[in-house]
């Protein structure tokens, strides 16, 4: 469950308001027509408010009175849920369900409370869009997908909610209310209540080993009870001889109480199931050791359902003692209680390997050793000049292309500025002297750009996008055209650095063969967005687009020499270059995968 921590950023600025100007702060504080809007105090007075703000205004007022009605809605889950109970009971946090698109939380009851429920997003007016849910025990819906029709107001009269019904106490239920609108799935909401009571953990240990006699499809590694119920035996002559090859006969637990294992290079890790697990809350893991003299205790994380012990840790013989104790939150990010009186422990004895003693002669000894040290000498100078080879070969590689690509871009740079002045030249020859004059101061401060970056390959998108700000400005004098660039401040750092003047060209392009002929009704878009890891570019004009006849320009044909050259110094990284027909124009689309 998140907790009220995101307040605390708002909280400190009030405090620090408060300190240095202690009578305005005060003043604002008590004026019903003071609100805040993304952590500032906001005059709705004095101030003209947006229509985001006073949606927000509006929610962020009726979270607050339904808070004064004791529902919880302000920290569950995505802020449309609202849970009210109808008798005073212990309340933990429960653990989140992980979506991709929300985290979901989760109420532990300790009580004997009955709720009603709530979507305070929800009004009649909006109805139509939502659809919840109301799911007990995992087994059978209470309510099946249904559109809300029930509404309340607030006792203020201020605010309308839709009422989603009321459901009594029962003994182990669990009820999971989900709620989500139609028209976007990515608004939705979900909250577990779950009345069960907290349990000891019922844990069974296995070990797990490695045997070619059995070649399963997680390398043969199986896993065994510390304690079999089957001894694995068969009666020979009267005696009891176990099946076990000497290689896994590892368990020697005498009884369930007296857990023992021997350590053998088959067994890999030990494996602790908790059979009555997978509730919302984990159990906490710790470790005990007693081995070789040394005694401590360590702390192994926490478990929902079950949990790996790897060799690491018991590697030496000795007495050992896992517990898997029960971890709950008080609600609201108050304190963590441990459930002692609720751990399971289970002790177990880790026995020495079995050894086979091994005899060497002196002699034999002495002449395994030198061969080992020659050997070892020889493998180490011939992997030294290797390396060294190896090393050369790469720097002698990757300085061509580095000379390659510089020499790209020297070609690169005298071909835009031709352009350049071709367009200058272009409006002296109209008499258009002030459309001119503007021209060249853009053009000047663009060129004073590219010189100061000297030969540096890379340049942050903030400056990529002002030199192609500055580049279609030049040419909408000329032309008219509209253009747009988009570089999704809120989710782009605009200090990662991409290949300078690599859009450049595409833009160009974009100008003289896309919408230089439409004059006014030509229209340039450039974004930059994300995609997981990758850093997409895109630019996109309503002209005509590529005739697949005709040759390519030098600029682009440059561009595309420079992508190649920059895929063979950047190994870890992929530029792939996509030309093509989207929403009646031309379309390019500049890949850079696995760039951030």
């Amino acid at each position: 469950m998140k907790t009220f921590i995101k307040s605390l950023p708002v909280t400190l600025f009030c405090t620090l308001i408060c300190i240095v100007q202690p009578g305005w702060a005060q003043s604002w504080r008590n004026d019903p027509n003071v609100v805040f809007y993304k952590g500032m105090p906001v005059d709705t007075t004095k101030e003209t408010l947006t229509p985001q703000m006073r949606a927000f205004i509006t929610r962020a007022g009726r979270i607050k009175q339904l808070g004064h009605e004791h529902f919880l809605v302000s920290n569950l889950g995505a802020q449309n849920i609202g849970v009210r109970f109808d008798k005073k009971s212990e309340l933990y946090e429960g653990l989140e369900t992980i979506t991709p698109n929300n985290d979901f939380t989760s109420i532990l009851v300790d009580g004997e409370a009955g709720i009603e429920l709530i979507a305070q997003d929800v009004n009649p007016q909006n109805a139509k869009n939502y659809l919840f849910r109301v799911i007990q025990n995992d087994r059978r819906e209470l309510v099946g997908w249904t559109m809300p029709n029930q509404f309340k107001t607030t006792t203020d009269g201020r605010y309308t909610y839709a009422y989603l019904g009321k459901f009594g106490y029962q003994p182990n239920q669990v009820l999971r209310v989900e709620i989500y609108n139609v028209k976007n799935f990515r608004e939705q909401d979900a909250v577990t209540i779950d009345w069960r009571k907290v349990v000891k953990p019922n844990v069974t240990a296995y070990a797990e080993f490695w045997s070619r006699m059995y070649p399963t499809v997680d390398n043969g590694v199986v896993d065994r009870s510390f304690y079999p119920k089957d001894k694995n035996t068969r009666l020979i002559k009267g005696k009891e001889v176990p099946m076990t090859p000497p290689e896994l006969d590892f368990i020697k637990s005498p009884s369930s109480q007296d857990l023992k294992i021997r350590l053998a290079d088959s067994v890999q890790r030990l494996w602790f199931m908790i059979g009555n697990a997978k509730r919302i809350y984990n159990y906490k893991v710790s470790l005990k050791r007693d081995a070789d003299g040394l005694k401590d205790s360590i702390n192994l994380g926490e478990t929902n359902y079950d949990f790996y012990l790897y060799k690491e840790f018991w590697k030496t013989p000795g007495k050992y003692q896992i517990t898997f104790t029960p971890k709950i939150h008080r609600h609201g990010g108050r304190p963590v209680y441990l459930l002692r009186g609720l751990a399971t422990s289970i002790p177990f004895t880790v026995l020495p390997a079995v050894n086979v003693p091994l005899t060497v002669s002196a002699t034999v000894l002495i002449t395994i050793v030198a061969g080992v040290v020659l050997a070892a000498l020889l493998i180490l100078v011939f992997y030294r000049r290797r390396q060294k080879r190896k090393l050369f070969q790469q720097a002698q590689g990757k300085e061509i292309i580095n000379l390659q690509l510089a020499s790209v871009r020297a070609q690169l740079n005298p071909h835009f500025v031709f352009n350049a002045l071709a367009g200058i030249q272009n409006l002296v020859n109209k008499n258009e002297m002030e459309n001119a004059n503007k021209y060249l101061v853009r053009f000047a401060r663009i060129t004073r750009n590219v010189l100061d970056e000297g030969n540096r390959e890379l340049t942050s998108i903030q400056h990529e996008m002002a030199l192609l700000n500055d580049y279609l400005e030049m040419e909408q004098m000329r032309f008219g055209f509209a253009f747009n660039i988009n570089t999704n401040h809120d989710v782009i750092d605009q200090q990662i650095e991409i290949p300078a003047m690599l859009l450049q060209p595409f833009a160009e392009n974009a100008v003289k063969h896309g919408v230089s002929a439409l004059q006014q009704a030509g229209a340039i878009r450039i974004g930059v967005d994300q995609v997981d890891n990758t850093l997409l570019l895109t630019v996109w004009d309503n002209g005509k687009g590529f005739d697949q006849t005709v040759k390519a320009g030098i600029g682009i044909e440059l561009c595309e020499k420079r992508i190649r050259l920059l895929n063979s110094i950047y190994k870890n990284t992929t530029i792939l270059l996509h030309k093509g027909r989207e929403n009646n124009g031309t379309l390019i689309t500049i890949e850079l995968k696995n760039w951030l």
